[in-house]
C-alpha cells in the first residue's frame, strides 16, 4: 500500500526522462514513505511511451499510463489522478522538471500540518513570452471567477491531500 502518489503527465519528454527517473527514484529511496509514481502519456510522438514502458517493467512502483492521442495537459492529468492509489497525498508534478520533485519533503510537512493543498509557486519560468503571458491572464482570470482564493502563477506543482476521499 503506498500513502504518496506521484502524478506526472508526459508529452514528447524522451529527452529528460532519464533525469525525472533518476530524481524520483532518488526521492524514493530518501523517504521513510511508501511511494508510487503515475506516469501519463499525453499521445507523445517520440520515445516516451517505450521509456515508460521500460520504467514500468524494471521498477514495481511505477505505473504507467498511454493516452490513444493528446487529449491536453488537464486530462492526462486526470487520467492520472484517477489511477493514484496514495492513502495520504497525492503531488502532481510535470514531467519536464521545472519543478523539483524533491520539493515533496517540505510540502508534506505543511499538509500534515492541518491543509488540504500546498501549491509550489514558480519564482522562474523556463518558458516563452507567449506562454508566460497567457498563463499569466489565465490564472487572473480563474482568480477573478473563483470563490477559492488561487495562488497566482502556481501552475500544476501542488501536493493534494487524499483527507475526506469519499470511498
Amino acid at each position: 500500500m503506498y500513502n504518496i502518489s506521484i502524478v506526472a503527465p508526459l508529452y514528447n519528454e524522451q529527452e529528460i526522462f532519464a533525469s525525472l527517473v533518476v530524481r524520483l527514484n532518488a526521492l524514493i529511496e530518501k523517504s521513510t514513505e511508501k511511494i508510487e509514481i503515475v506516469l501519463v502519456n499525453d499521445g507523445s510522438s517520440d520515445e516516451t511511451e517505450k521509456l515508460m514502458q521500460q520504467t514500468a517493467l524494471t521498477y514495481p512502483n511505477y505505473n504507467c499510463i498511454s493516452l490513444a492521442r493528446n487529449f491536453g495537459h488537464q486530462n492526462a492529468l486526470t487520467a492520472g489522478l484517477s489511477l493514484a492509489r496514495g492513502t495520504e497525498a497525492i503531488l502532481i508534478i510535470d514531467g519536464d522538471l521545472q519543478d523539483p520533485p524533491e520539493l515533496l519533503f517540505e510540502m508534506l510537512v505543511t499538509l500534515r500540518s492541518g491543509s488540504d493543498v500546498v501549491y509550489a509557486v514558480r519564482k522562474k519560468r523556463n518558458e516563452g513570452f507567449l506562454k508566460k503571458l497567457t498563463a499569466q491572464i489565465f490564472y487572473r482570470i480563474l482568480q477573478s471567477i473563483s470563490y477559492i482564493k488561487i495562488p497566482l502563477d502556481t501552475g500544476d506543482f501542488c501536493l493534494l491531500s487524499r483527507r475526506g476521499k469519499a470511498s
